[in-house]
C-alpha cells in the first residue's frame, strides 16, 4: 500500500517575470508548473489519471511534480485571486490533499530545485505556469448539446477531461 504525502509549507504565491512561483516557508521561490497535455485531454476528451496510476516506466517523472495545495487569498497576489481555484484529489493514494489551480490549470512545484529563469525549465510534459495563460479547456467542443425536446439523459452535456485535470 502507497503511503500518503504531505505537501509542502507555503508563505505566498508571486509572480517574476510574467512566471508563477510558490515562496516556501523557507523563503525559496519554488517554479510551479502546468501538465501541458492537460489542453489535448480537452481536445480529445479524454482523462488524465493521478500519478500514482502511471505505467512504471514514467511514474517517477510525473511524481517529481508535486500539486501546488491551496493558499488563502491573503498569501495571493490581488491581480490573481480572482483565477485561482482549486480542485479536489480524491481518490489519489499518494496525494490527496485539496489542489491549486490557475485558471483551470492544475499546478505543481519539484521539491529541490532552485528557481531561475534558465534552470527551471522542465522537460516535456510540464511547462512553466504563466500569468495570463489561456485556459486548458480552449475551444474544446461539447460532446453533445442539451436537447430541449427530450428528456434522454444520454444527451446531456459532458465535461471533459474527467473530474481531475491532471496527474
Amino acid at each position: 500500500m502507497t503511503q500518503a504525502e504531505q505537501p509542502l509549507k507555503f508563505l505566498a504565491l508571486t509572480t517574476f517575470d510574467g512566471r508563477l512561483y510558490a515562496v516556501s516557508h523557507a523563503g525559496e521561490p519554488l517554479a510551479l508548473y502546468v501538465f501541458a497535455p492537460l489542453a489535448q485531454a480537452y481536445g480529445g476528451q479524454y482523462e488524465v489519471p493521478f500519478a500514482p496510476s502511471w505505467p512504471q516506466y514514467n511514474q517517477e517523472f510525473v511524481l517529481q511534480y508535486v500539486p501546488m495545495p491551496v493558499l488563502s487569498p491573503d498569501q495571493l497576489p490581488d491581480d490573481l485571486e480572482k483565477d485561482i481555484t482549486s480542485q479536489a484529489r480524491e481518490g489519489d493514494p499518494v496525494r490527496p490533499w485539496e489542489q491549486m489551480l490557475y485558471r483551470g490549470w492544475p499546478l505543481y512545484y519539484v521539491p529541490g530545485i532552485p528557481a531561475s529563469g534558465a534552470s527551471d525549465v522542465q522537460p516535456a510534459m510540464f511547462q512553466p505556469a504563466k500569468v495570463g495563460m489561456n485556459p486548458p479547456s480552449g475551444n474544446a467542443k461539447q460532446l453533445a448539446e442539451p436537447s430541449s425536446d427530450t428528456q434522454d439523459k444520454s444527451n446531456e452535456m459532458l465535461t471533459l477531461p474527467g473530474p481531475y485535470l491532471g496527474p
